[in-house]
C-alpha cells in the first residue's frame, strides 16, 4: 500500500469521526467527561486524560488489524484466494458503508450485542470510576471493542492485505484519524460538534469515500484473479525492494 492510501485512509477516518465516531462513542466521552467534572483540572491534565483514552482506542484497533492481517495471511495459499479476499473485503466494505448510511441493515444484530454483555457492562462501569489515568487508558480499549461498522470497513480492507504488520498499520492510521473529533469533543462536550447538519455531511462524504475504497479493492481482487501471478510477483517485488533498502541505509 503507498503512502497516498494511507493518507486517503487517514482522511475519511478523520472525516467520518466527526460525522460517525461522535454519535456512536459520544456518549462515553460524555459520561466520563461528567466524572472528570467533579474534580478540579488543568487544561493540560484533561487534554493528557483525554489521550489517554483514546490511546485505549487506538490499542486495540492496532491489535485487531493484527489479528485480521493474521487471519488473511492464513488463508492467502496462491495467487486466487488472494484475489477472493480483495473482492469479498471490498464487498464488505462496500456493505458496511451502506449500513452506516442506514440503507441496509448489515451490522444491525452485531452493532448491538457486545454493549449486551454482562461483563462489558460491569468492566465499564468499573473504569468509568477513573480511579486513575490507567482506568481512562482501558476505557479506551472497552471503546474500542464496541461493535461499529466504521470500524468494520476498515478490518475488512486490513484482512484482504494479508499481513498482520499491514493490518496493524491500516487500523493505526484508522485510529489516529478518529483521535481529533473524540478529543475536541472532550473540551467542547456537547456544544459545537452537535451540529446534526454537519455530522450528517461528515458522515455521508466518509461513507461515500469508503464504497470508492471498497469498489477499488473489488478491482484489484478482479485483476489478481484474472493474472493470478500478480499477487505473487507484488509480493516479490515488495521483498526485493526491503532487500535493497537494507543494503542501503
Amino acid at each position: 500500500m503507498s503512502d497516498f492510501s494511507l493518507i486517503a485512509l487517514f482522511s475519511i477516518a478523520l472525516v467520518g469521526s466527526f460525522g460517525h465516531c461522535i454519535g456512536m462513542c459520544g456518549g462515553i466521552v460524555l459520561a466520563y467527561c461528567a466524572k472528570m467534572g467533579k474534580i478540579q483540572k488543568s487544561k493540560i491534565e484533561l487534554a493528557f486524560l483525554h489521550l489517554i483514552y483514546n490511546l485505549g482506542r487506538v490499542s486495540t484497533y492496532i491489535l485487531l488489524g493484527i489479528l485480521v492481517g493474521f487471519l488473511g495471511k492464513m488463508f492467502v495459499l496462491n495467487g486466487y484466494l488472494r484475489a477472493t479476499l480483495f473482492i469479498l473485503a471490498g464487498v464488505m466494505m462496500i456493505l458496511a458503508a451502506l449500513s452506516l448510511l442506514g440503507k441496509i441493515k448489515f451490522l444491525t444484530l452485531i452493532e448491538h450485542s457486545v454493549q449486551e454483555r454482562q461483563w462489558y457492562q460491569k468492566s465499564f462501569k468499573k473504569f468509568l470510576s477513573l480511579n486513575s489515568p490507567l482506568s481512562l487508558y482501558f476505557l479506551g480499549i472497552l471503546n474500542g471493542l464496541l461493535p461499529c461498522g466504521f470500524v468494520y470497513s476498515y478490518l475488512f480492507g486490513a484482512a484482504a492485505f494479508a499481513s498482520p504488520l499491514m493490518g496493524g498499520v491500516i487500523m493505526g492510521v484508522f485510529g489516529l484519524g478518529t483521535i481529533p473529533a473524540l478529543f475536541i469533543m472532550g473540551f467542547l462536550a456537547n456544544s459545537l460538534l452537535n451540529n446534526n447538519t454537519l455530522r450528517k455531511f461528515a458522515l455521508i462524504f466518509s461513507t461515500l469515500a469508503i464504497i470508492i475504497f471498497g469498489v477499488f479493492m473489488i478491482q484489484k481482487g478482479i485483476m489478481f484473479l484474472t493474472n493470478p501471478n500478480a499477487s505473487h510477483k507484488m509480493h516479490t517485488m515488495d521483498h526485493n525492494n526491503k532487500d535493497k533498502h537494507d543494503m542501503h541505509p
